[in-house]
């Protein structure tokens, strides 16, 4: 098997070429709500793995595109999954005003890290890996979705079936700077409040105005009130929408809360909070309801994926590389299912990016040959266990 910096040297080699596939896909428009570019960045993916041997089922989803599963089965023992998506926080026309572009050590440009230079990472490490011998395993899957930045609420359950048919999952989300990887991560939440009151002339019938807007607003600093950031608990009333002209009393209102939270068992009692204060009527006339709910689980630490960071932190020792363990982080991402689930996940496995998801998101060019090795490596030594 080739050492740890035999596989940097060759990914070093290959560095332009990596280079030049970023560049590409980056250049590629693939908003979540944009399913032609989702789908072209997914085509991209399997054409790529298809020259590695591996057999491509694309899916269609309504209204999002396309998603992945590619397939290469060894005869060997033991089943590895590597999870990426195809879809970025940023709508079509963005990689026209702001390109691909190589800034001194970084390179910027949408969704560079989060997550194509990942996912090209992912196919030359393997191309290498393989190449090399690792071959031990029954099969290998290489998993991207389509819906992630929405909280893949198309993809969860099909997510999940992969996941629990394999033996580790390896996910693409970029590392945070320094190195970090993430062994666990809390759980998110998309509330909504919605409420229904009566419109009526302000000057001319106040009293049989019901403000939906008057309503929700005694809500807010209450609902913020239970944000203990500290504690890994966040409630953020990101969105405030109601009423249609200034001289009427307005008749609907909503508020769009983001809600986050280390544990499950913080996060069913925050719930119940949140709920507690939506019941809680300032005007009988105005109706009220709390919809969405949790779109992320709780991924709590495990011994499985402990045992899977040891390996990465071995490996960049052997490297010199930062790798370090980030501490529960209140972000979510598609391996919060699956180490829900229980199946040893690591996550944080892409070249480390700074500014994720801002106009100054950027990758660190030396991490993609090195964080390469570090996963090229991983599944090494995955393929003899």
């Amino acid at each position: 098997m080739p050492t740890p910096q035999t596989l940097r040297a060759e990914l070093n080699d290959r560095l332009p070429r990596m280079l030049a596939d970023i560049a590409e896909l980056v250049g590629i428009d693939s908003g979540s709500y944009d399913a032609e570019g989702v789908t072209r960045v997914v085509h991209w993916i399997g054409d790529r793995l298809q020259d590695l041997g591996f057999t491509p089922t694309y899916e269609d989803v309504e209204e999002r595109g396309q998603r992945l599963f590619a397939t290469r089965r060894f005869g060997g023992t033991g089943r590895l999954m590597i999870l990426g998506h195809a879809d970025t926080v940023w709508p079509k026309g963005t990689a026209q005003e702001w390109p691909y572009a190589v800034k001194g050590e970084r390179a910027t440009g949408p969704g560079v890290g989060d997550m194509k230079g990942g996912l090209v990472m992912a196919i030359h490490a393997l191309d290498l890996a393989i190449a090399a011998g690792s071959t031990g395993f029954e099969e290998i899957k290489y998993v991207v979705v389509c819906d992630e930045e929405l909280g893949s609420p198309k993809c969860r359950s099909w997510i999940e079936d992969h996941a629990r048919a394999a033996d580790w999952v390896l996910v693409l989300e970029p590392a945070r700077p320094g190195g970090g990887m993430m062994t666990s991560r809390g759980a998110v939440g998309a509330f909504f409040v919605e409420a229904k009151g009566a419109s009526a002339h302000a000057a001319v019938n106040y009293h049989k105005g019901a403000s939906a807007v008057r309503e929700l607003a005694a809500m807010v600093g209450q609902l913020e009130a239970l944000s203990d950031p500290d504690a890994g608990l966040v409630v953020n009333v990101g969105r405030f929408e109601g009423g249609q002209a200034r001289q009427v009393i307005p008749h609907e209102a909503r508020l769009h809360m983001d809600v986050r939270a280390r544990t499950q068992e913080q996060a069913a009692t925050l719930e119940a909070e949140i709920r507690r204060i939506v019941e809680t009527r300032r005007d009988p006339r105005v109706e009220v309801a709390l919809l969405g709910g949790w779109t992320r689980p709780s991924w709590p630490p495990s011994e499985g994926t402990a045992r899977l960071f040891a390996i990465a932190e071995r490996i960049a020792r052997e490297l010199d590389v930062p790798n370090f363990e980030m501490p529960t982080v209140a972000g979510g991402s598609d391996g919060s299912f699956c180490g829900a689930l229980g199946v040893p996940t690591l996550d944080g496995t892409g070249p480390e990016c700074a500014d994720i998801c801002s106009r100054d998101e950027t990758i660190l060019l030396r991490s993609v040959a090195d964080r390469g090795a570090i996963f090229a490596g991983l599944i090494a030594e995955l393929s003899r266990h």
